[in-house]
């Protein structure tokens, strides 16, 4: 046994709302949702949500087979994930919760859907099968390792977080190599606009990779509140990278993601300026890239 003092409280219990009070009540450290139904699932997460209580969920193992694609995000990021999609449909739809839940998730498309129903009468439901009623009946695929793993990558979560380490989930971004190089020849350009040589370019691709993807998970520095969701930025389309500060090079610890239309405001202010009128956006930023430097020994 890994840990003898660990006290262990098994309920063979259903969780629905009559249950609420007698399961969730105790102010637990940490809620872990692994239920399949897909009713009593959105019941536990709005309650979690209305308690004020922390809970991490699991979406969909099944179907899966690459445990190099599982994910920790907020529910609004995940994709490929039909579970994911209609949790977060339901929550909005019925308790107006619109994300703010870290799940666990696979990146990969499901290969298969539920097997249909094959009754061996002809005058039997999908209902005399089931065992609890308004659960399922109908089976998806699975294989046993890729629940295993979701496992433990919960336990994982759930153990960091109540022992306080903060550690960055990375980031869900949908872009490829050559996406960085765009960013990063009009980085190079922007720099000869701007000083008339692109000298002071101290990065390549894949360091504007680390920048774009790990520092700034894919969005315009004012655009990293958690209120984003899947408004993520998916394509390259409307950013590019400029300085933080214009006294310094345009290195890994000095560079922000903007958009476009951000872009002209920030070169035309000043980092005194932004630190007067704007103290939380400069803390946040200096944050980020102060992670750059320590990371980059720099």
């Amino acid at each position: 046994m890994i840990y003898p003092e660990c006290q262990i409280d098994a309920k063979v219990q259903l969780y629905d709302a009559s249950s609420e009070e007698e399961i969730l009540s105790g102010q637990p450290d940490f809620v872990l949702d692994c239920i399949d139904n897909i009713d009593t699932k959105v019941s536990l997460l709005a309650a979690c949500v209305r308690r004020g209580l922390k809970v991490l969920s699991a979406m969909g193992a099944g179907a899966r087979a690459d445990p190099t694609r599982i994910r920790v995000a907020d529910l609004r990021e995940s994709s490929n994930d039909p579970l994911s999609r209609s949790v977060r449909y339901r929550l909005k739809k019925e308790h107006g919760i619109e994300g703010g839940i870290p799940v666990v998730f696979s990146l990969e498309k499901p290969k298969a859907k539920l097997l249909p129903f094959q009754a061996s009468k002809e005058e039997e439901t999908p209902s005399d099968y089931q065992i609890v009623p308004g659960f399922r009946v109908r089976i998806i695929p699975v294989l046993g390792t890729i629940p295993a793993i979701f496992g433990q990558v919960m336990a994982s979560y759930v153990v960091t977080q109540l022992a306080g380490l903060d550690f960055q989930t990375e980031p869900v971004v949908n872009l490829d190599l050559d996406h960085y190089r765009i960013l990063h020849q009009r980085l190079i350009e922007h720099e000869e606009l701007m000083y008339g040589t692109a000298e002071q370019v101290l990065v390549d691709a894949e360091e504007v990779m680390y920048i774009v993807k790990e520092l700034w998970r894919g969005r315009s520095a004012r655009d990293q509140s958690q209120d984003t969701g899947r408004k993520m930025w998916r394509s390259v389309n409307e950013l590019m990278l400029v300085r933080w500060d214009k006294s310094k090079a345009a290195g890994i610890s000095n560079l922000i993601l903007v958009k476009f239309s951000e872009a002209d405001a920030h070169e035309s202010t000043t980092l005194d300026r932004i630190k007067e009128q704007e103290p939380e956006f400069y803390s946040m930023v200096s944050r980020v890239l102060k992670r750059a430097e320590m990371e980059f020994a720099l």
